[in-house]
């Protein structure tokens, strides 16, 4: 694309570049885009939004609005690029493009790229890795409670694996089909060597084994802090529904914008979308919402190849903007590392067939070798752990390779879509006065 304002879709921005670029386009396009802080993170930074639409067709809230956000998780950070790729094809294709310059005649985009700012910052400038939030939760002395505590121990810039050769006690064991990849010991086989598979990371009080993992410092899901359904049992729920800063800014903002009449959230991964109801069965949903509901996510899936699946999950953005305010929404789980291999991700994720597993991970490696010159998979290499003695470090690349695509293909997840969201805001619903008749009471 050749919009006004540079921005390249071949690596992942931090925050400064993503406010960089958001301030730049609505100055180079004051008739098509207004900035706005919708709220402050936990560690104080805006969450932008930006609202797209022609204003001299009319104001930004008196016409129907597609809602879109990236980023709530904080390692998800494709989502903020393709709501980023969304507001340059807008802004680039404006007057040249029909759809699009209906669309920005008609509708209006509210476009929150980044609202977990402060988990994507650490998460694309160190080795952490993290689910949503950096505020420690619920225990904030994990950090110094005995067991393997996840840490960059080689220095490399990635947490990977660490295996440890242990013949007596050893669950895995190296595949016969590619040295690389760790396949389960059979019970009562004896033929080694067998090795035990832990996180990268330091053992702090180490006493030998057992080792404890310990559960990440971060523990908070900003995706599930939504009130719909909310209770204390929510996995990673936080202290009450709202009551994160980030989650609260979504909330709040949709609720001050009730010409909102889709949603759109953007994670990573698995290629497919999310949709209503979360908690119980489609005949119970209204017959009518059901019918738009899967309609709007056929057009998706016609030109993402995403399949859409009902959602299991509770207390998220999508579930509560359908069960509380009525509006359409998904969550598009984008990038599918699996898809690109040959291998049906839903498939992979039902398949408890050892073999059938050691097949569909010896044709990723075959993938990650054929299209990514084998830099998705870090080979087992030595080294000398403080507490472990002798160990070997290597794995899939968590970062860009697992939940996001290596940066030379980001572009071609952000196009598709970008596609699959015009087509959403093309079927919201309009309001159209017809006639008007006057009569005296």
């Amino acid at each position: 694309m050749s919009s006004k304002v540079d921005i390249g879709f071949d690596r992942y921005l931090t925050y400064s570049e993503v406010t960089d670029y958001l301030r730049k386009t609505a100055e180079a396009y004051p008739d098509l885009a207004d900035l706005e802080s919708a709220g402050k993170s936990y560690e104080g930074r805006d969450i932008w939004a930006l609202t797209l639409t022609n204003k001299k067709t009319g104001c930004a809230g008196k016409k129907p609005a597609l809602y879109i956000d990236g980023n709530i998780h904080a390692g998800e950070v494709t989502g903020s690029m393709v709501a980023l790729y969304l507001i340059d094809y807008l802004v680039d294709n404006y007057g040249k493009d029909e759809e699009v310059s209906y669309l920005l005649d008609t509708r209006t985009f509210y476009v929150l790229p980044r609202v977990n700012p402060d988990g994507a910052e650490l998460y694309l400038t160190t080795p952490t890795l993290l689910r949503s939030s950096v505020r420690v939760w619920p225990d904030e002395e994990v950090g110094d409670l005995p067991g393997l505590h996840r840490q960059d121990v080689n220095g490399d810039g990635m947490i990977l694996q660490m295996r440890v050769r242990d013949d007596r006690r050893g669950e895995w064991k190296v595949s016969e089909k590619d040295p690389r990849l760790m396949i389960a010991r059979r019970p009562g086989e004896r033929k080694g060597p067998f090795y035990r598979i832990y996180p990268e990371g330091f053992v702090k009080d180490y006493e030998g084994e057992p080792i404890e993992i310990q559960k990440p410092r971060f523990g908070l899901d900003l995706n599930r802090n939504f009130p719909s359904n909310w209770d204390t049992k929510v996995p990673g729920g936080g202290d009450f529904a709202g009551s994160e800063p980030e989650a609260r800014t979504i909330i709040e903002f949709i609720v001050k914008h009730p010409n909102i009449g889709g949603i759109q959230a953007l994670h990573t991964s698995g290629g497919f979308f999310f949709r209503n109801p979360c908690q119980y069965p489609e005949d119970k949903m209204d017959p009518q919402d059901l019918k738009a509901t899967r309609e709007i996510a056929g057009e998706g899936t016609r030109v993402s190849g995403y399949p859409d699946v009902k959602s299991p999950n509770r207390s998220t953005l999508t579930e509560w903007a359908y069960e509380h305010k009525g509006i359409i929404a998904y969550t598009t789980e984008l990038w599918n590392r699996y898809a690109r291999a040959g291998i049906d991700f839903l498939e992979w994720q039902r398949a408890s067939d050892p073999a059938k597993r050691e097949e569909y991970n010896v044709k990723l490696l075959e993938w990650n070798d054929r299209e990514l010159a084998g830099k998705g998979f870090k080979d087992w290499t030595p080294f000398e752990h403080p507490q472990l003695g002798p160990v070997e470090i290597g794995g899939w690349d968590p970062k860009f390779c697992s939940q996001n695509p290596p940066p030379f293909l980001l572009k071609q997840e952000c196009h598709k879509n970008t596609l699959w969201m015009l087509r959403h805001a093309a079927s919201l619903p309009e309001v159209h006065i017809t006639s008007l008749k006057v009569e005296d009471i």
